[in-house]
């Protein structure tokens, strides 16, 4: 059934209509079999997803210093259009991190994984794209990074049962990046793996772990004071070099700089602001 944009958005309205409760519904599950819904793994180790964005990459700084977490950072080639530059971002800050903080930033690690794959891709439907985006791949990632975590597990002291990903204040607008999901990914990995102490979560929106989500803005001003290249980081869509400008990654991107009141040193083929 083929579905026009605004029906799309109307359905989604309408599925979230309980959103807050089902929240609600889902922690009491993880409070009564563990005694918490969510908790920051402070002095712990947590498999975290870099996709080579500001997002992700300021996250890993602030993981650090705030809770002295001992970071092993996850890429996943993923077979997007700008595979090559996140990738390369992701290079960069890898090794950038582990000049700064040797002691929490271990091996980078890299998977091949097409999230969604090319021969399913083709025959979404636009509008789906445009509205929910691609079905699953958030959540694709975050089993992937399960999967490492579970692997690393015996090379580990206590074990790694936390995984972590860099959702945006502006992201709780989109069904897969917002807490619900969140939580429902925790519960649905606590039952299949028979362990209640997993928790999958992005420490930039999650109430346990901040009073307010973190915005972009936050993260730029935070990363200007720290002193992290953001002119580095990746957010284009586009498979050009240069980042193009217009799409939605790079629009949200310069509204951000342009609301910080700092400049943005990367250049764009074209600007175009909302």
């Amino acid at each position: 059934m083929k579905e026009s944009i605004e029906q799309i958005r109307a359905r989604v309205k309408n599925a979230q209509r309980n959103y807050s409760s089902n929240v609600i519904r889902i922690e009491n599950i993880l409070k009564r079999e563990r005694g918490y819904a969510s908790r920051p793994p402070i002095n712990e180790e947590a498999v975290v997803l870099m996709s080579g964005g500001l997002d992700s990459t300021v996250m890993v700084n602030k993981i650090i210093e705030d809770w002295n977490v001992k970071v092993f950072p996850l890429f996943v080639r993923r077979g997007s259009k700008n595979q090559e530059y996140e990738e390369k971002s992701f290079d960069f800050f890898s090794a950038f991190y582990t000049k700064k903080f040797p002691n929490n930033f271990m091996k980078p690690r890299k998977l091949d994984y097409q999230v969604p794959p090319a021969d399913l891709k083709n025959d979404f439907p636009k509008n789906f794209a445009l509205t929910v985006g691609h079905p699953m791949r958030n959540s694709t990632l975050q089993n992937l990074a399960i999967m490492y975590a579970v692997s690393l597990s015996e090379k580990s002291k206590n074990g790694v049962y936390t995984v972590l990903s860099g959702s945006v204040a502006e992201d709780n607008t989109e069904p897969e990046l917002g807490i619900l999901t969140l939580r429902t990914q925790t519960l649905n990995t606590c039952v299949s793996l028979g362990d209640w102490r997993w928790n999958i979560t992005s420490p930039l929106t999650d109430p346990y772990f901040v009073k307010k989500p973190v915005s972009k803005v936050d993260l730029i001003n935070y990363a200007t004071i720290k002193f992290i290249p953001l002119e580095e980081t990746r957010t284009c869509f586009s498979a050009d070099e240069k980042a193009d400008g217009t799409c939605h990654a790079c629009v949200k991107r310069m509204n951000a700089f342009t609301n910080s009141g700092s400049a943005d040193n990367i250049k764009y083929s074209n600007r175009r602001r909302k």
